[in-house]
């Protein structure tokens, strides 16, 4: 029998749950099948690439294995470059997750790292702090 599977703790939902593309100023109908990103894989996605976690931060923040983030953020790039290249409509759905306070999260990330300062990469060069 299997173990019971833990809950991921996410620190923020999207609002936004549909991504699509548009071509001549009308949202485009891709022929394809649309794609799933579960919320998980996003937070996967906000974590490490807007948020500038490590992997091991993002697993503490989210009370998973390093190896299972590294997993759902492979998938969600795999996910967001179908939306990208094939111009497939992207869903944010699903998962198996509880909402925490972001704060919170950010704080004890902090405390077990050793308040190692992040800062977010912008494309200028520019950073958030």
């Amino acid at each position: 029998m299997p173990r019971n599977k833990k809950y991921r703790r996410l620190g923020y939902l999207s609002q936004i749950k549909h991504f699509a593309p548009i071509k001549h100023n009308e949202i485009y109908n891709c022929e394809m099948d649309d794609v799933i990103l579960s919320n998980e894989e996003f937070e996967t996605i906000r974590l490490i690439d807007y948020k500038g976690y490590t992997q091991v931060e993002c697993s503490k923040s989210m009370n998973i294995a390093r190896t299972t983030v590294q997993q759902l953020y492979t998938d969600a790039r795999y996910k967001v470059s179908l939306m990208l290249l094939d111009g497939r409509h992207l869903f944010v759905e699903g998962g198996f997750y509880k909402v925490f306070d972001e704060i919170s999260l950010e704080t004890e990330v902090d405390n077990i790292t050793g308040n190692r300062q992040r800062r977010r990469r912008f494309r200028n060069g520019d950073s958030e702090n």
